[in-house]
């Protein structure tokens, strides 16, 4: 049985001011549930993320628990997702639970036929 790392690297985060931009002015754009997913081609094995959230969130609790939560179901379900792909997780205040975060990226990663 293979054996699941479920590690968050920093090689697997898109960190560059410059990568961010290019994810949103070139990726494909998917919305469902208070969450957008934007998704680009990248040289790379491996598939990179970074979390953004809008500022219409009431406080910075609200937005880095928000943040965090999406970061847990990214990291839980990575292995499942295609390499070679840059995204953007685009989150807004809509969603409340860590389980609606899960659902809401699932069916994104899927619509944007990045889900292996």
């Amino acid at each position: 049985m293979e054996e699941r790392r479920y590690t968050f690297p920093k090689a697997e985060k898109v960190r560059k001011k410059a990568e961010i931009d290019r994810i949103f002015r070139q990726g494909k754009r998917i919305s469902y549930r208070g969450m957008d997913i934007r998704v680009v081609k990248n040289d790379l094995p491996v598939t990179r993320v970074v979390f953004v959230t809008v500022r219409s969130f009431r406080g910075a609790v609200e937005r880095n628990t928000a943040k965090r939560r999406a970061r847990e179901a990214w990291r839980l379900n990575k292995h499942r997702v295609a390499p070679g792909y840059d995204v953007a997780l685009v989150l807004y205040p809509e969603h409340a639970s860590f389980d609606e975060i899960n659902s809401s990226l699932l069916f994104l990663l899927n619509k944007a036929g990045i889900l292996q």
